[in-house]
């Protein structure tokens, strides 16, 4: 089957994210030695797209399309391993088993998370507003119009006075600025945009731009000629939108989202310190074999170290 035939049998997925369990072995394509099954698109996706993320990703028929031709290629090169032995390489038995490991590790924390009962993290969310409320604040929006003389094809001194005879256009016609937006600004994005520049005073643009935009207080009012690494500018304050506290309803979802981010931090540590904090053992004749196996020989005494790190075991 074609990557183009595969589209056919995707469009029905859409409303898949989460129905597939464990063992669900339903097919949904062949192709040569290899079927892709729900439960391999389960796999799937708890392995390569988060769980908030499942929905979206399967509402394209192109991604659906590309990972159901990706599982097929896999699990073909899979069968392909497994019939050529390379299953039974030590190396490769080791590799399986650590991933074993790693995707038990992570359904372990999954269900230690899933298992926490979260507090109510609103009134908190409140205090922290009442106690920063300067801290929750739109920022100011300056939006400016400029014209941009380059250094490209002219000297300093000639880019220098260009700019200057647009500034004083510019300052006895504040209205006629997009003629001189045309006629003489060496912004390549003029064409589409008439050299409007929005949010000039955010850190996306040159310190020396963002500068001279922010200190523009009146719509319509003329910069004086700042230079920056592309050349000459000559701004003109379109809109202005001054700074104003946010309220808590504005802000509320997204400390709260935050709080519980933090706290979900904080207890994912604590358990994993917990884990951390029996006594480690070490086996002289394994640490032998892992300098040997890994050529350590330069390195320091490892075991002397996790001796030295290991903290006691946590009193019950």
């Amino acid at each position: 089957m074609t990557a183009k035939m595969i589209l056919g049998v995707v469009l029905g997925l859409a409303g898949f994210a989460g129905i597939a369990h464990a063992g669900d072995d339903v097919p949904i394509v062949t192709q040569g030695g290899a079927t892709a099954t729900l439960a391999d698109v389960e796999g799937f996706l708890r392995q390569q797209v988060p769980e908030d993320k499942r929905q979206g990703f399967l509402g394209s028929a192109s991604r659906v399309n590309q990972m159901l031709i990706g599982i097929l290629r896999d699990k073909e090169l899979a069968n392909q391993a497994v019939t050529m032995k390379l299953d039974q390489d030590p190396q490769v038995q080791a590799q399986l088993a650590y991933a074993r490991i790693q995707i038990l590790s992570a359904q372990r924390m999954h269900a230690f998370e899933a298992a926490l009962k979260l507090p109510s993290f609103e009134e908190v969310a409140k205090e922290q507003y009442l106690a920063h409320k300067s801290d929750y604040v739109s920022p100011k929006v300056v939006d400016v119009q400029h014209v941009l003389i380059s250094l490209k094809g002219r000297t300093d001194d000639e880019a220098k006075a260009l700019a200057d005879k647009v500034h004083a256009e510019a300052v006895a016609s504040p209205a006629g600025f997009d003629e001189l937006v045309a006629k003489h600004s060496e912004d390549p994005s003029k064409a589409g945009n008439k050299g409007m520049i929005p949010g000039a005073t955010s850190g996306g643009y040159v310190p020396e731009f963002a500068a001279a935009a922010s200190k523009l207080k009146t719509v319509g009012e003329i910069s004086p000629v700042v230079k920056t690494s592309y050349g000459y500018h000559v701004l003109k304050l379109a809109r202005i939108v001054p700074a104003k506290p946010q309220e808590f309803a504005a802000v509320k979802e997204q400390m709260i989202a935050k709080l519980k981010q933090d706290y979900l931090a904080e207890q994912r540590t604590a358990f994993l310190n917990k884990l951390d904090s029996a006594q480690a053992s070490v086996n002289p004749e394994g640490m032998e074999a892992l300098r040997k196996r890994f050529n350590l020989d330069a390195a320091e005494n490892i075991g002397e170290a996790i001796n030295a790190t290991a903290k006691p075991a946590a009193k019950p």
